[in-house]
Protein backbone atom coordinates (compact mmCIF):
# COMPACT_ATOMS: atom_id res chain seq x y z
CA UNK A 1 0.00 0.00 0.00
CA UNK A 2 1.39 3.43 -0.63
CA UNK A 3 1.32 5.91 1.47
CA UNK A 4 -0.48 9.40 1.08
CA UNK A 5 -0.35 13.01 2.79
CA UNK A 6 2.34 13.74 5.21
CA UNK A 7 3.44 10.07 5.80
CA UNK A 8 4.44 9.66 2.14
CA UNK A 9 8.07 9.81 2.57
CA UNK A 10 8.33 7.52 5.49
CA UNK A 11 8.05 4.37 3.25
CA UNK A 12 12.00 3.92 4.15
CA UNK A 13 12.23 4.62 8.01
CA UNK A 14 9.70 1.54 8.43
CA UNK A 15 6.66 3.30 9.37
CA UNK A 16 3.47 0.95 8.98
CA UNK A 17 0.43 2.51 10.07
CA UNK A 18 -2.02 0.43 11.92
CA UNK A 19 -5.67 2.87 11.36
CA UNK A 20 -7.05 2.98 7.97
CA UNK A 21 -9.74 5.82 7.72
CA UNK A 22 -12.58 6.69 5.39
CA UNK A 23 -11.39 9.01 3.58
CA UNK A 24 -14.61 10.45 2.41
CA UNK A 25 -16.20 10.75 5.58
CA UNK A 26 -12.94 12.59 6.72
CA UNK A 27 -13.69 15.19 4.32
CA UNK A 28 -17.24 14.89 4.56
CA UNK A 29 -17.19 15.92 8.37
CA UNK A 30 -14.15 18.16 7.75
CA UNK A 31 -16.66 20.48 5.88
CA UNK A 32 -20.02 20.02 8.31
CA UNK A 33 -17.97 21.21 11.04
CA UNK A 34 -16.96 24.90 12.16
CA UNK A 35 -14.56 24.01 15.23
CA UNK A 36 -11.30 24.61 13.92
CA UNK A 37 -9.43 22.32 15.82
CA UNK A 38 -11.31 19.74 14.62
CA UNK A 39 -11.06 20.47 10.80
CA UNK A 40 -7.55 20.65 11.39
CA UNK A 41 -7.48 16.74 12.98
CA UNK A 42 -9.66 15.28 10.46
CA UNK A 43 -7.42 16.42 7.99
CA UNK A 44 -4.43 15.21 9.39
CA UNK A 45 -6.18 12.37 10.15
CA UNK A 46 -7.83 11.14 6.92
CA UNK A 47 -4.85 9.10 5.82
CA UNK A 48 -3.62 5.70 7.37
CA UNK A 49 -1.55 6.40 10.87
CA UNK A 50 -0.74 4.92 13.62
CA UNK A 51 -3.36 5.05 16.09
CA UNK A 52 -0.25 6.07 18.53
CA UNK A 53 0.45 9.09 16.54
CA UNK A 54 -3.34 10.48 17.62
CA UNK A 55 -3.19 9.65 21.08
CA UNK A 56 -0.01 11.71 21.41
CA UNK A 57 -1.07 14.34 19.26
CA UNK A 58 -2.03 18.07 21.18
CA UNK A 59 -5.35 17.85 19.83
CA UNK A 60 -8.18 17.76 22.96
CA UNK A 61 -10.23 14.44 24.23
CA UNK A 62 -13.01 15.41 22.73
CA UNK A 63 -11.31 16.20 19.37
CA UNK A 64 -9.60 12.19 19.66
CA UNK A 65 -12.76 11.08 20.58
CA UNK A 66 -14.48 12.02 17.77
CA UNK A 67 -11.67 11.27 15.40
CA UNK A 68 -11.98 7.64 16.71
CA UNK A 69 -15.60 7.82 16.67
CA UNK A 70 -15.11 8.32 12.91
CA UNK A 71 -12.98 5.59 12.82
CA UNK A 72 -15.33 3.01 14.15
CA UNK A 73 -18.36 4.43 12.31
CA UNK A 74 -16.50 3.75 9.34
CA UNK A 75 -15.68 -0.10 9.95
CA UNK A 76 -19.23 -1.11 10.53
Amino acid sequence: MELAGKYLGKKETGYTPDVFPNQKLMQYMHEQTKDPELKSALLEFQYPFKLSDLQNSSYSPKTKQTILNAINSSIR
